[in-house]
């Protein structure tokens, strides 16, 4: 397992618009190109429980995530089954004038990788979402 933070990241989104844009289906068909099949299996309050297949290695592999969301200002995410169970992170939303700073904080691991490459791959994993989130964002923005 390696702890991964990654702080100050700033968004050119107000906290509201970037809640709105988490909770929208746009964003579960952000990272289609990665994950594919999302099926809400489990919803209890603020927690919902994804199954869903992910690219890695060549391969489509099943898994399953709990997401535990205090909007506008925290996701928590639990990785369940799959290569990455046992992993845990956590983003923090918080306001930075008109835009919105994101901190994110976790445990990653990943089942077969050392931790040189668990950190390297989650660390691509992340980039890539984020710069997937700011397209899709950008579109769903445009749209409104």
């Amino acid at each position: 397992m390696v702890y991964i933070e990654d702080m100050g990241t700033i968004l050119d989104i107000s906290l509201k618009d970037l809640e709105s844009f988490l909770e929208s289906e746009e964003h579960f068909t952000t990272h289609s190109d990665d994950v594919r099949n999302f099926k809400v299996v489990e919803t209890s309050g603020p927690t919902v429980v994804l199954t869903f297949e992910r690219h890695l290695d060549g391969q489509w592999k099943k898994a399953r995530s709990r997401i535990t969301s205090f909007p506008p200002y925290c996701r928590c995410v639990e990785e369940l089954e799959g290569d990455f169970a046992g992993s845990r992170f956590v983003g923090i939303h918080r306001l930075d004038g008109d835009r919105t700073r994101v901190d994110l904080f976790g445990d990653f691991q990943c089942q077969g990788k050392s931790p040189e490459e668990t950190r390297a791959l989650w660390l691509n994993i992340l980039a890539k979402a984020h710069e997937e989130d700011l397209a899709s964002w950008k579109r769903f923005r445009d749209r409104r």
